[in-house]
């Protein structure tokens, strides 16, 4: 591997960024190594202009920095999310009625889940009267049952739920522990899940590509199951999607088409983006030539550095993510995000 270190000031700091590639690497990716290593201080500076919780994000998250987060939660567009997760008919009250579903954006699921990609704790928001709520949902095996439609099997679903909990100041509460332990006991014999039951004779079922993802998602946040062994079975398996494309493969009825392919932000059905987010916390997939091929699709979408989002949601439409005209400084974060962390491993 050949090491390249990169030097530049943002906001008063003294950064260096190392990437590392290979030493006979593709054209592809010598090409995108080499943009990105070119245009890192100009999208930087670019990101810094954004919006001060995008700010927050970049200099917490990318820049290692302690920014302040008043600001953040004084912002118009952060204090109406935090307004409709307290709200009755789409946020986390609104859970216990049925109102809400795990794939409507503008909701429960997806507000909270952005709000903690920006970096915010539950108690940074002051919803933990609202989380705890949450817990009610919680059976004694660990196992959630959410209305209107999510089982005690439905990881698929409430790992949604549970993962942003984590990441939210959560990590080590006992109940989280319980939830884990209840998914791990239902790891089908490929090493990864599906939301059949054991009874059904079905263990050897094919794993299910968004149970996979959004599990992984939640174990991803535990450093003793970022090496844990007995999740390359799932991680593989959403690899090996990604190899299959353009096969006609459709685990569970998901498929490596357009859309999936298409930069979107929140993912909410299946993307690339998440899962390279999400496999980008295991150093198992980082080291693979599938998370690569992955990547480098990914950073070929790239004009200046920048990117645009490819397929828009409503819901967030005040947002950059929500457009298509103007390049997304979000989107360009969270890749950049997913670059930083792949350094780390190699």
């Amino acid at each position: 591997m050949v090491e390249r270190a990169l030097n530049f000031t943002a906001s008063g700091k003294n950064v260096k960024i190392r990437r590392k590639s290979p030493t006979n690497p593709g054209k592809c990716a010598e090409s995108v190594n080499l943009q990105a290593s070119i245009l890192d201080k100009k999208v930087l500076d670019w990101l810094l202009e954004g919006p001060v919780w995008l700010r927050y994000a970049v200099e917490f998250q990318l820049l290692d920095g302690k920014p302040d987060v008043k600001p953040v939660l004084e912002d118009t567009s952060i204090i109406k999310i935090i307004d409709r997760l307290q709200d009755s008919n789409t946020g986390i009250p609104a859970l216990k009625t049925g109102k809400v579903h795990y794939t409507e954006t503008g909701k429960a699921y997806w507000d909270l889940f952005f709000l903690v990609d920006i970096g915010l704790t539950i108690d940074d928001l002051g919803l933990r009267g609202e989380v705890e709520e949450i817990f009610r949902f919680q059976g004694r095996d660990g196992a959630f049952i959410i209305p209107p439609n999510v089982q005690d099997n439905y990881f698929c679903m409430s790992a949604i739920l549970i993962s942003s909990l984590a990441r939210m100041g959560y990590r080590d509460d006992p109940r989280l522990a319980k939830y884990i332990r209840h998914i791990l006991n239902a790891q089908n014999n490929n090493g990864g899940w599906h939301c059949y039951y054991d009874d059904f004779g079905v263990l050897d079922i094919e794993s299910c590509p968004m149970d996979n993802m959004n599990i992984l998602m939640l174990l991803g946040q535990y450093d003793e199951y970022r090496n844990n062994s007995t999740l390359k079975g799932a991680i593989d398996s959403l690899l090996e999607h990604w190899d299959g494309r353009g096969g006609g493969w459709r685990p569970h009825g998901f498929g490596v088409g357009r859309r999936f392919m298409s930069l979107q932000y929140p993912a909410v059905k299946y993307g690339i983006l998440r899962v390279l987010d999400v496999l980008s916390l295991f150093p198992h997939a980082v080291s693979s030539r599938a998370f690569q091929s992955m990547l480098d699709f990914v950073l070929l979408k790239a004009v200046g550095g920048k990117y645009f989002a490819e397929i828009t949601d409503g819901s967030y439409a005040e947002f950059d993510f929500g457009q298509k005209e103007e390049p997304s400084r979000w989107l360009t974060f969270l890749i950049n995000r997913i670059e930083k962390r792949v350094g780390q491993y190699r």
